[in-house]
């Protein structure tokens, strides 16, 4: 009988807490608001009054204050637990969803943008790492892939669902929907809560930042910023392309090929950088990226076509983001939990930065020459990647880079 006890009761600390579904549920909504603005951008610019570029803008908000914000709150609010950090972002972050909703001019709609960034840059990288709290050690990988699971069918459904939504209900009822997902996250938290986790000890802002002073990681960073900074100047501005190369209103359903490539490409990705190794298939993605951007106008001329590029576009642009991560875990192991989550900074920065050139170039290029600067993009991030690669030698050897334990807050890799 103590023995079934013992082994039943050892089962269960080999099991993930079940509750980490509710922090998948949380990104879920803040991946959809990352990406709903893209799909209706024609309708908010009609509505407001506003050039499509100048509309674009408001992705560069979320993204930028995403992106700069998330190491500055992170050592804002690391002396509070992390239970209230996520109930109380996730709930800020649903009003000011409505608040972008209600909003009566550009300037107030811009400024609850840079709000919404403000509490997704509380809640997601802290989920990330309550996430892998609440898994055995042996099992963390796993916790980590589900919590990102939320962003990834977030961009598979959500973002078209917004797009939807708004094609056919208004572009504020695209806000109230994800401000609605968010207030079920929040109230399913609030409800069902989350284990009590001792209140880690807090890094400082300088020593979040400090492998910034590193040139070999600055290096490896640079292909994240570069690559999405390519990708995200035509995908900010997809739906005018869209619409004017297939003479077409609703768009959402094409949303979703590029959606379930990004399901498809985040699945692969991982199996595939094990097998292969992390630096030969950021080569090849790379390579076939700018293949894509460069076909990008060409191919959405026919339907099929749009079905076809959005889905490869999707598969590739996600197919980057595990191998990165195991390259920086093999550069810089002593910074593991600092450099994953600066990379995920000049992820979002890359995003703004491709909003902002992309609503920039608009004045003086046609939408269908946006994608000639991604093509210069992806063949820069190759450049910087080949740099990096020659710099810090050969990477970890394959199979090497997973997450398995966690010694003064900071997760190593094996």
């Amino acid at each position: 009988m103590t023995q079934a006890m013992a082994s039943s009761g050892q089962q269960a600390e080999d099991k993930i807490n079940p509750r980490i579904f509710l922090l998948a549920l949380g990104m879920f909504a803040l991946g959809t608001d990352a990406n709903v603005v893209s799909g209706v951008l024609p309708v908010i610019a009609r509505d407001i009054g506003v050039a499509e570029g100048l509309a674009g803008q408001l992705v560069t908000a979320f993204s930028l204050t995403y992106g700069l914000g998330a190491p500055f709150f992170a050592a804002l609010t690391g002396r509070i637990a992390p239970n209230r950090v996520l109930i109380g972002s996730l709930g800020l972050f649903g009003l000011a969803n409505i608040a972008s909703a209600i909003s009566p001019t550009f300037p107030l709609l811009l400024l609850t943008r840079v709000l919404a960034g403000c509490f997704a840059a509380s809640y997601a990288p802290l989920a990330y790492s309550v996430g892998v709290s609440l898994a055995p050690p042996a099992k963390r990988g796993q916790a980590l892939a589900l919590v990102v699971v939320g962003l990834t069918v977030a961009t598979a459904l959500g973002s078209p669902l917004g797009t939807y939504i708004g094609e056919h209900f208004g572009w504020r009822m695209s806000f109230v929907m994800v401000a609605a997902l968010a207030a079920v996250a929040f109230l399913v938290l609030l409800l069902r809560g989350l284990p009590r986790t001792t209140t880690p000890s807090a890094l400082s802002l300088q020593a979040r930042l400090a492998p910034i002073g590193q040139p070999r990681v600055i290096l490896a960073l640079l292909p994240s910023l570069v690559w999405n900074l390519g990708i995200y100047t035509s995908y900010t501005y997809i739906a005018p392309l869209l619409q004017q190369n297939l003479h077409i209103m609703e768009i959402s359903g094409l949303l979703v090929a590029f959606g379930v490539g990004i399901v498809c490409g985040n699945f692969s990705g991982g199996r595939l950088a094990d097998r292969f190794g992390p630096n030969r298939l950021l080569i090849v993605a790379l390579i076939v990226l700018a293949i894509i951007q460069a076909l990008l106008s060409l191919a959405t001329a026919t339907f099929v076509g749009a079905l076809l590029i959005l889905f490869i576009w999707g598969v590739t642009g996600s197919m980057l983001f595990i191998p990165q991560q195991h390259r920086l875990l093999s550069i810089a192991p002593e910074h593991a939990n600092v450099i994953l989550a600066l990379n995920n900074s000049a992820f979002y920065l890359g995003i703004a930065g491709g909003a902002a050139l992309g609503g920039v170039a608009l004045r003086t290029l046609p939408i269908t020459q946006l994608n000639w600067i991604g093509v210069v993009a992806a063949l820069l991030a190759l450049v910087f990647l080949g740099l990096s690669i020659l710099l810090n030698g050969r990477p970890a050897p394959k199979g090497e880079n997973a997450i398995e334990e966690e010694k003064d807050g900071v997760l190593l890799p094996e």
